[in-house]
């Protein structure tokens, strides 16, 4: 593996006969959903159940950590945390995912978690859906404009550090101590970077805990929809209805703003979910790492799944009759 700091980009790579931008085509073009928001704010879990929605074969992944410019070890010698925008390199970001939305297939080495540094390259086809997740998937109006669907992952911070905790020493090596010692830079990193990306979504999911020791049973989720997602959702908030008060909906100016309540049955957001999506399965979609390390299903997270997913569909039609 390579873990040097060298910031040389990778090249971007299209097998011949791949449709040149603006040439005339009857396939539709590939769809951009964004996945994003603060370390351990639960991306990889809603991808997962998006993907699982649309279908693994549908979609192409795109983890915005493999453009980072440095290594672990790298970022630590300048000290500077993975949210800063300098440590990744925007420019390439944004030149593939062009390429992605443009049906062009793309190069790029993979971040390795495990030790921070970086391994061979990779190729990526693009396929109907380019989901993708990272921390700054949209920190400049340029990148904002490559997404077709923007969605914001917003933890309260005393929820966003229990998650990360549980998650860096769970599934990612790292001792406590190592997630403790750097969390205080993290977080203003995060203020300063991550989170005014929120204001850019058209999709913002917002978790919070009546107080800190309430177990995850208790958070209570907020999504707030915006523009595009706002207006594919207004015909049909009316299947909202079924879930009674246990979903309340309002506006807030344009915006259609949801309250899910933590006693949202899991019977009924399945029945809703299989008229959307016959494939859809209850042990895998608002599937989540528990806090005693086992698997559990919430069905407040498969209801945003499902949502993320149907939105997809609905706001890809949409494109394919103007192309």
């Amino acid at each position: 593996m390579n873990s040097g700091a060298s910031t040389a980009r990778p090249a971007s790579a299209a097998p011949e006969g791949e449709v040149e931008p603006g040439e005339q085509t009857d396939r539709p073009l590939p769809f951009v959903l964004g996945i994003v928001g603060d370390s351990g704010s639960g991306k990889s879990t809603i991808c997962q159940g998006v993907q699982t929605l649309i279908g693994a074969e549908r979609v192409t992944n795109v983890k915005l950590d493999d453009y980072l410019r440095f290594s672990r070890s790298d970022r630590m010698e300048r000290g500077l945390t993975a949210l800063n925008p300098a440590v990744h390199d925007l420019s390439l970001m944004q030149e593939h995912l062009q390429l992605l939305r443009n049906r062009r297939s793309i190069r790029n080495r993979a971040y390795e978690h495990a030790d921070g540094t970086f391994g061979p390259l990779q190729t990526l086809e693009a396929r109907d859906v380019i989901l993708v997740r990272g921390l700054l998937g949209f920190p400049t109006d340029e990148l904002r404009a490559a997404y077709d669907l923007a969605v914001f992952l917003y933890p309260e911070p005393d929820l966003l550090f229990r998650w990360k905790l549980r998650r860096d020493v769970r599934t990612r090596g790292y001792s406590e101590a190592d997630v403790l010692k750097y969390i205080a830079q993290h977080l203003l990193d995060a203020k300063e970077f991550v989170h005014p990306q929120a204001e850019k979504a058209d999709m913002v999911v917002r978790y919070e805990v009546p107080e800190w020791e309430a177990p995850d049973s208790e958070v209570c989720t907020t999504l707030t929809l915006r523009r595009t997602a706002a207006e594919a959702l207004q015909n049909a908030i009316a299947s909202l209805d079924r879930f009674g008060d246990v979903i309340r909906v309002h506006r807030e100016g344009d915006d259609v703003v949801l309250r899910l309540g933590n006693d949202l049955p899991q019977a009924e957001v399945d029945a809703w979910a299989r008229e959307r999506f016959p494939t859809y399965d209850p042990d895998v979609v608002g599937g989540f790492q528990e806090e005693d390390g086992g698997h559990g299903v919430r069905p407040q997270l498969a209801f945003i799944e499902v949502l993320i997913a149907r939105l997809t569909q609905k706001l890809r039609r949409v494109d394919d009759r103007k192309d």
